[in-house]
């Protein structure tokens, strides 16, 4: 596909690196003209330097003739006004990164009257994404799948853990649910493991099945803990404040410490009920004194990442239950692993994911015709394993036949089916039928179809 990426800061710069390995065409536009040679000597990609909103850059880059522009330039206002330029030019489709919250009101109103097919917001996600492990702290990563029925939980295999040395085709008769280990990370390798693997200690495991069964599973090993009811929120950008409310509508107690007096009256008068500390929060007595010592989970989200992980590393050190910190350089992610902060998140990431997902849905229309196309993809296990829901429609031509005898591509697992709204952990004798929702994992690149997992 022809792609026009608008803005090639940290966010255009990942989405520009997983589409080429994706195989697209693409042309870059930034204002920077060293920003631009940097990008096309990085990548195998063109690139023009100009206003993003002017006719005559969009010309320039192809737009009239592009499948997608995607505009991830720092201003909402700028994003909007290129997306809706494209659409008028003739991109087939377009998706812009807004952030602020009044504009997200108006999604379905841009997408009716300025022709925006999808709207992207790191922070609002990101903050998703940071409520999600706060509610589970065990777990370093959590992704739902099937509008919540499926959930693959990733966890660390610690000293003493119940899995050490546990074959996993001894997996559902040592603890007895319907779950699955469906990915490992060990010694910076990714595995879509079988039945003869091994688990050992130091391993990220990544686990599916629904939230009762884990649950049930977290029970029996222990991995329930007591639950988080004070949260300390470092830092009071865009994160932040989609992070209070609903972290708040779950009773959760909370702290912000900000170091810009501006901001603090600002998050005063949005948030009344919530204590506000205005401090630098990299000064370890103010940090702990002004809440690190009676919370429960600690979420660093401050916009430099130096700070988040010195904070963060601080918060790991005096046993705070759950640690969340925001790194946006994937060196930083690796460092904050190694120093044991409990979990990382990186917006560009759950961004990229969410791109991919539409960028291959379009595929799957425009280039193939085909109905099983992407519901959800996410990146797990160091984001170098996908986990992707597909719908199964008519088009799909291996229903009714068990797994044990459809011809899987290898690194392919088929975690879960979801049929009329029960989930069954997926085994020999699973079959998959029309309108079911098959939650897959692999290694594989380019998965577009479930049709693309058969060999």
């Amino acid at each position: 596909m022809k792609i026009v990426v608008i803005g090639n800061g940290v966010i255009g710069e990942a989405l520009v690196a997983a589409l080429c390995e994706e195989g697209h065409n693409i042309t870059v536009i930034d204002e920077d003209a060293d920003t631009v040679s940097s990008v096309v000597n990085k990548y195998d990609v063109f690139g023009v330097t100009g206003n993003g909103a002017s006719i005559d850059t969009q010309t320039e880059a192809g737009v009239p003739e592009c499948d997608i522009i995607i505009s991830v330039a720092p201003s909402d206002e700028l994003n909007l006004i290129c997306c809706t330029i494209g659409k008028q030019l003739g991109a087939k489709r377009a998706i812009a990164r807004v952030r602020d919250p009044d504009y997200l009101k108006q999604v379905s109103f841009m997408s009716r009257n300025l022709g925006i097919d999808m709207i992207v917001n790191p922070e609002y996600e990101a903050a998703r994404e940071a409520a999600r492990l706060i509610r589970f702290p065990a777990a370093i990563k959590l992704e739902k799948f099937a509008r919540g029925q499926v959930e693959v939980v990733e966890i660390h295999i610690g000293a003493n853990h119940p899995f050490i040395d546990l074959a996993l085709k001894d997996f559902k008769s040592r603890f007895g649910t319907d779950t699955l280990i469906c990915a490992v990370v060990r010694d910076d390798q990714q595995f879509i493991p079988g039945g003869n693997f091994v688990i050992r200690e130091g391993d990220s495991v990544s686990i599916a099945g629904s939230r009762p069964d884990i649950n049930a599973l977290f029970v029996k090993i222990g991995l329930v803990g007591k639950q988080l009811k004070r949260v300390l929120l470092i830092g009071g950008g865009r994160i932040t404040r989609y992070l209070v409310d609903p972290l708040a509508e779950s009773g959760y107690k909370m702290r912000i410490i900000e170091k810009d007096l501006d901001v603090c009256e600002e998050l005063a008068d949005i948030f009344p009920k919530v204590k506000i500390i205005h401090g630098d929060a990299t000064d370890p007595d103010l940090l702990y004194e002004e809440g690190l010592k009676d919370a429960d989970a600690c979420v660093v989200m401050t916009e430099n990442d130096h700070t988040n992980l010195i904070i963060s590393m601080f918060a790991q050190s005096r046993d705070v239950d759950k640690v969340i910190a925001k790194i946006a350089s994937p060196s930083f992610v690796k460092l904050s692993e190694n120093a044991g902060v409990d979990s990382n998140i990186t917006p560009q990431f759950i961004i990229t994911s969410k791109v991919l997902q539409y960028v291959r849905g379009q595929v799957n229309k425009g280039d193939r015709g085909a109905k099983s196309s992407i519901v959800a993809l996410h990146r797990i296990a160091d984001n170098r394993v996908e986990a992707l829901e597909f719908d199964v429609a008519e088009d799909f031509k291996h229903t009714g036949v068990p797994l044990s005898k459809l011809k899987l591509k290898p690194n392919v697992l088929v975690a879960s089916v979801i049929r009329n709204g029960t989930v069954f952990y997926a085994h020999g004798d699973t079959t998959i039928e029309v309108g079911d929702s098959v939650v897959i994992l692999t290694t594989n690149p380019h998965v577009c179809d479930l049709g693309d997992v058969i060999a």
